[in-house]
């Protein structure tokens, strides 16, 4: 027979186990929800690269707006401008250069119409002598700004290289657009009074008082530029 004093002990024990058993189960899931959540506050960043759900192995997700994107000059600068009428232009001369024998001279179109116009490409040269004839057996070279800076350069004559695909100029009035004209001088060589030069896509002839003389059977020629532009 058990004491009067003993069971009442037991039934205090059990009593008081049950208290306690909320409060540690409390603590239990207190603890698990905080390992879950990482124990400290969640930062939310906005501008960098984000994972797909809760997949902490899941890849980077960057906005779309994110990657750049470039805009081809051609299709933005250019697009409703119409080309420019030869009627519109005129030419002048803007710079000479010298390099020993080798000369060159920048010419410029200049648009004297009301509104912008396009305008690319390698224009048509003629040399004329004093008659106002045309020199024979004249062979133009079609070359690169990068070229032809090298040749009024001091140093070894480079090869020529192979010019860019044409690049589209826009005009604005009274703006213009200028290309080079080189050649090799000398005595005993033609005599050219006159430089002939029409715009590409245009038969209007525009001519510069620019006497010289051509050796070698040759000029070379650049593609047109404007003063933003670089080959």
């Amino acid at each position: 027979m058990i004491p009067l004093l003993s069971r009442f002990a037991s039934i205090g024990l059990a009593g008081s186990m049950f208290v306690v058993w909320p409060f540690t189960t409390g603590c239990a899931h207190s603890a698990h929800s905080s390992a879950l959540r990482g124990g400290a506050p969640v930062m939310l960043d906005e501008d960098g690269p984000h994972r797909e759900g809760t997949n902490p192995n899941a890849p980077y997700l960057m906005a779309a707006s994110a990657t750049p994107q470039l805009a081809h000059r051609s299709d933005t600068y250019t697009s409703g401008v119409n080309p420019c009428d030869g009627k519109s232009l005129t030419v002048t001369e803007i710079e000479a250069s010298v390099n020993g024998k080798f000369h060159a001279v920048k010419l410029a179109f200049d648009n004297d119409g009301l509104t912008p116009c396009r305008i690319g490409g390698y224009p048509a040269i003629t040399l004329l002598d004093q008659t106002g004839t045309p020199v024979a057996n004249l062979v133009v070279d079609r070359v690169t700004l990068s070229t032809m800076s090298a040749q009024l350069t001091p140093g070894p004559v480079p090869a020529v290289t192979t010019p860019k695909p044409d690049a589209q100029i826009v005009i604005a009035p009274r703006g213009q657009a200028w290309f080079e004209v080189g050649w090799s001088t000398g005595e005993g060589c033609p005599v050219v009074s006159r430089i002939s030069v029409s715009a590409p896509g245009s038969s209007e002839n525009l001519t510069v008082n620019h006497p010289l003389t051509v050796c070698e059977g040759r000029v070379q020629i650049t593609t047109l530029h404007s003063d933003q532009d670089s080959d």
